[in-house]
């Protein structure tokens, strides 16, 4: 009986340990569970109309001013004149002027003498050297003169050429042929160095300078075609391409300016007119995604794209800009229909297999 009751236990100990094992087995072939989701799906909209207006400007513009403080006592150009490189736009009083620059001539003058008389001490020095009747010292002391006067000769020319040059920063001289686009002196008018006085601009470079709101630039890249048009000839419009988009938005106005390039366009395009800028419609959709659904990585924008056929999330790299709200628009890697998930986007794997809890759409 005793033999009986111990094969009795082994038994149960073997039916035991065949019921874990078949427990383990059981959970090494249960499939894994699928992640749940949060999706949204991608918009596509009708492509809006963008139509802003503006002012034409030029591209090169320069604003002039004196070198040298003084008083104003010719203004050669008003707003508006065509002026040609080289021109005299504006004289100053240029007597305290000429004055420096005969003090310096004079300096000049005197420094020359200086050093004809040292050179004629060293001379004789090294002349007296020879025959025996000139000690070193002497020698020396007036290889020192001849120095000295030779140092006071280079100075004295270089303060007469900084008069005569401050004497030609008494002109205010057009560097191109261009239009005079302001004036901020008077004849009479004492003016600083430095200060404002005239501005002249290229006419041939012009701008369409359009003032985009911050939440509709982000449709708008450089390069994209606009046609522009005068508010007095609304028919007659010229094309032009966006060529400078501003890095921030003015913090009182909140717009972006955007200057459009219209090259060497028609003279009624001339600078200051209003005018109407209106991007060339191609017929295409826009396409948003929500923000919360986009990640950034080394300056890549990628979104988790969910495969209906099987059921996995794959991360796709998309091409956008910050749009309306909080939404991106799409250029390319995403159209409409797609969902994307939007909910614990930085815990997902490429291919992993989720379950969609909810379709939101944004």
């Amino acid at each position: 009986m005793k033999a009986l009751s111990w094969s009795a236990t082994g038994l149960a100990a073997l039916a035991a340990a065949a019921f874990l094992s078949a427990c383990d087995e059981k959970k090494a072939d249960a499939p894994a569970v699928d992640r749940p989701i949060l999706t949204a799906v991608v918009q596509s909209r009708p492509d809006v109309v963008l139509d802003f207006p503006g002012t034409i400007e030029p591209q090169i513009s320069t604003q002039k001013a004196f070198r040298v403080p003084g008083q104003v006592v010719a203004r050669n150009v008003n707003v508006g004149d065509t002026v040609h490189k080289g021109d005299v736009l504006a004289v100053l009083d240029t007597a305290q002027l000429k004055e420096g620059v005969r003090s310096s001539e004079a300096s000049v003058t005197g420094a020359q003498s200086q050093l004809t008389n040292a050179q004629s001490v060293d001379d004789r020095a090294n002349a007296l050297a020879k025959e025996g009747f000139a000690s070193p010292a002497q020698i020396e002391s007036a290889s020192q003169n001849l120095a000295a006067a030779n140092a006071n000769l280079e100075s004295a020319q270089a303060q007469l050429a900084m008069a005569r040059e401050q004497l030609g920063y008494a002109q205010l001289i057009a560097d191109y042929d261009g239009i005079v686009t302001a004036s901020n002196i008077e004849v009479g008018e004492t003016v600083a160095a430095g200060a404002p006085a005239i501005t002249i601009a290229r006419p041939d470079l012009r701008d369409a300078v359009i003032d985009v709101p911050d939440d509709v630039v982000g449709r708008i890249a450089s390069g994209d075609v606009f046609d522009v048009a005068t508010l007095l000839q609304p028919d007659s419009k010229i094309e032009g391409k966006v060529r400078e988009i501003a890095p921030s938005a003015d913090k009182l106005t909140h717009t972006v300016r955007v200057k459009i390039s219209i090259g060497n366009a028609p003279h009624v395009f001339r600078i200051g007119t209003t005018i109407e800028a209106t991007a060339r419609h191609t017929g295409a959709e826009t396409v948003l995604v929500p923000s919360e659904a986009v990640m950034s990585d080394d300056g890549k924008l990628t979104v988790w794209k969910f495969d209906r056929a099987s059921s996995k999330v794959v991360r796709t790299e998309i091409e956008a800009a910050e749009g309306p709200g909080t939404s991106y628009v799409v250029k390319s890697g995403l159209k409409g229909g797609d969902l994307v998930a939007v909910a614990g986007i930085h815990a997902l794997k490429d291919g992993q297999q989720v379950k969609l809890v909810e379709e939101v759409a944004r």
